[in-house]
């Protein structure tokens, strides 16, 4: 079973953000996101996958200058695909069989659509018409992700490189 798109892409967006605010390299927390990921799915994506995209998102708010705010860009984005399948479509957080962290039938996350829809929502947040999340509110602490809290929690060193 797959991992689904909102799922990598929120991995993606952290460990982007999670370099951007560290003194570590980005692979560490590549191969972080790749292997937690790996031992809540049978799909296998190598730590690569998630440094390339986030490297291409980190070139992408070099590009629209957003400097101190690009932590918050990210996390901002991260709540928007928690809590939506898209602009103006709220995602059913609650549903009669399973969770919304369950394993997708068919392969759809995709690198190029992560970073086409991290592009969207900036330029929707310019436009006014994504939400931001609350203030205070952390990926970490969100009550709606259970097997994946403590992927999102677990903090990275160097020795997890090797």
């Amino acid at each position: 079973m797959f991992i689904p798109s909102w799922v990598f892409e929120v991995a993606v967006m952290r460990t982007a953000s999670e370099y951007l605010s560290s003194e570590m390299g980005i692979e560490a927390f590549g191969k972080k996101y790749s292997d937690g990921l790996k031992t809540i799915y049978t799909e296998t994506l190598a730590p690569e996958v998630f440094v390339e995209t986030a490297q291409e998102i980190i070139e992408f708010l070099a590009e629209i200058e957003a400097g101190e705010q690009a932590v918050t860009l990210l996390n901002n984005f991260c709540y928007f695909r928690l809590y939506h399948e898209g602009v103006n479509r709220p995602r059913k957080m609650k549903s009669m069989f399973g969770t919304i962290e369950d394993a997708v039938k068919a392969k759809d996350s995709n690198p190029k659509e992560a970073l086409k829809s991290f592009r969207a929502y900036v330029f929707g947040l310019r436009s006014e018409i994504v939400p931001t999340a609350p203030k205070g509110w952390a990926l970490e602490t969100d009550d709606h992700i259970v097997k994946l809290k403590p992927l999102f929690e677990e903090s990275v060193s160097l020795l997890d490189l090797f």
